[in-house]
């Protein structure tokens, strides 16, 4: 357990939208629970939803953060196992998964619990019910060992840090559509950090990949072309000139595959007219209520047009985003390259702003005593 018995956590104030940093004592984990120090947590674009007001959260104080890989620090009564039933013991790493499916809704008895209708995370709870550290954003985080994956020993926790959310949702999406197949023309539609996990997945799959982003980060757009983009359209040039450019280089069929990741509402819009009759649309990156758009529903209609809304993800889904890192040694590096944004949590307001300015790919809160961040 951590030295002097008490961990730093923010805790977000809500409706008043802001980050305190306060310190609570480091208690015990109950029954079935394990208490992780932090190796590196991410800042989620859900997140950034939370802290813009466009993702509604109770009034009230909460310790964010879904993005948690740590080290096992104390294991609870009856905690021996994970969640897919590997043996835990302290000083291992796990990532966390917060979703908490309800087990008994139509879609869970259909073991279709990623998208359950009464879906619940493990962090909402106030940070002043024991023992306290309910969310990511945190020091120290307790957890149900049931809401836990350990990392293989081969695996690169630094490499997993960088997308822990959006790699199983991304995931989730790929499956709900059928998966990737070798030879589509995908096009990605936003270059942030779902975006540039869906390039990498695409491209490992053995598809041609083109993306529409922003041209203003150079760091982003080396990362895309490194993960087997092969153009990248600027979004903010011409639409038309845009889209019949990707039309083009797909043969003048429009593409088999869009990946919506912009989170802009005008995407999903364009979106549809990128597609080839019978193409698939996949849609995780429409988080949050960012406005409406027109769009004309014949498009859907006379091009057959397939869309797969996906928003949440399961313990399945980790361990194949998990096995992805694995696999795929060679994307090592690039997605280390991804977190070097790092902040310790007295620098949250840096951290916050970096990922607002478009500056970080992934940022992430590090324990600067854990030498293996560095």
């Amino acid at each position: 357990m951590v030295k002097d018995k008490t961990a730093q956590a923010l805790v977000f104030c809500s409706p008043a939208r802001q980050f305190e940093l306060r310190r609570y004592p480091l208690l015990e984990p109950g029954p079935g629970q394990v208490g992780l120090t932090l190796f590196q947590s991410g800042i989620c674009g859900t997140d950034m939803h939370f802290l813009h007001g466009t993702l509604a959260l109770p009034p009230g104080e909460i310790v964010l953060g879904h993005e948690f890989v740590g080290r096992i620090d104390t294991i609870g009564a009856g905690a021996d196992c994970d969640a897919i039933g590997q043996k835990i013991s302290c000083g291992a790493l796990a990532i966390v998964c917060v979703a908490i499916p309800c087990g008994d809704c139509a879609n869970c008895r259909r073991g279709e619990t990623s998208s359950c209708m009464n879906f619940g995370v493990t962090y909402k709870k106030a940070p002043a019910d024991a023992p306290h550290l309910h969310g990511g954003f945190a020091e120290y985080h307790f957890a149900p060992a049931a809401n836990i994956v350990r990392l293989p020993a081969a695996v690169d926790p630094v490499a997993v840090s960088a997308f822990p959310c959006v790699g199983p949702t991304m995931m989730r999406a790929a499956k709900y559509s059928g998966g990737f197949r070798a030879g589509e023309f995908v096009v990605v539609q936003g270059t942030g950090a779902m975006g540039l996990f869906a390039i990498a997945a695409a491209a490992a799959a053995g598809c041609r990949v083109v993306a529409v982003g922003s041209m203003t980060n150079n760091e982003r757009n080396d990362l895309a072309r490194a993960f087997g983009v092969e153009q990248i359209f600027d979004y903010r040039a011409s639409r038309d000139d845009r889209v019949k450019a990707i039309r083009e280089l797909s043969g003048g069929n429009g593409a088999d595959v869009v990946i919506e990741t912009s989170g802009t509402p005008d995407s999903f819009v364009e979106g549809l007219d990128l597609l080839r009759i019978r193409g698939r649309y996949l849609v995780p990156g429409q988080y949050s209520n960012s406005g409406a758009v027109a769009v004309s529903p014949q498009l859907i209609t006379f091009k057959a047009l397939q869309i797969f809304g996906s928003g949440q993800y399961n313990l399945e889904d980790v361990k194949d985003y998990l096995a992805f890192v694995l696999t795929h040694a060679r994307l090592t590096e690039l997605f280390r390259r991804c977190t070097a944004a790092r902040f310790t949590l007295d620098k949250h307001a840096a951290a916050f702003a970096a990922v607002e300015a478009g500056q970080a790919i992934k940022a992430v809160f590090i324990n600067p005593a854990d030498s293996g961040a560095g």
